[in-house]
């Protein structure tokens, strides 16, 4: 059964589409809110919505493909809320940053890979996610090495 639910911390409320996945504690979502919070408050003031949605390696692929033209699964896609598909919002309105798609078969095999939790790897993701629609980019080397480094200082501060 889907269901819908929100967290709501300072600026930033995550609303889930479906189901959260096991390897996922609901506990965390407001504490990855409120840190990104606090990226946001830099600036935009005002309570900002971020939609959220767990999907199948073949819809992510899709998703992958008809969107970014890359035919295959990936961890995670955000979809700015200017950019993001018509057919595919959570929500529509002017306070949406946007929307994020993960795909957990992907994060837990990445997971396996690197030897990492995969809990712990799910919320890297999503946090990464969510940098992408607060503006942050890795297209060069300065600017992976800075989004990085906010993703992982904000994942050690949730997990």
């Amino acid at each position: 059964p889907s269901r819908s639910d929100s967290s709501t911390i300072g600026m930033i409320t995550i609303t889930l589409k479906g189901a959260l996945p096991r390897m996922l504690d609901a506990k965390v979502l407001p504490r990855i809110a409120r840190e990104c919070s606090e990226l946001r408050a830099k600036t935009r003031s005002g309570t900002w919505t971020v939609g959220l949605q767990f999907v199948s390696a073949s819809k992510i692929q899709e998703l992958n493909r008809v969107y970014r033209e890359k035919d295959g699964p990936t961890d995670v896609l955000s979809f700015p809320a200017a950019d993001a598909p018509k057919d595919f919002p959570i929500q529509k309105g002017e306070r949406d940053l946007g929307d994020i798609v993960i795909c957990t078969s992907v994060v837990r095999k990445q997971a396996m890979k690197r030897d990492l939790d995969p809990a712990e790897e799910g919320v890297r993701i999503l946090i990464h996610g969510i940098l992408h629609l607060l503006g942050y980019d890795h297209c060069d080397d300065r600017s992976d090495k800075r989004m990085r480094g906010i993703q992982e200082r904000i994942l050690n501060r949730v997990v």
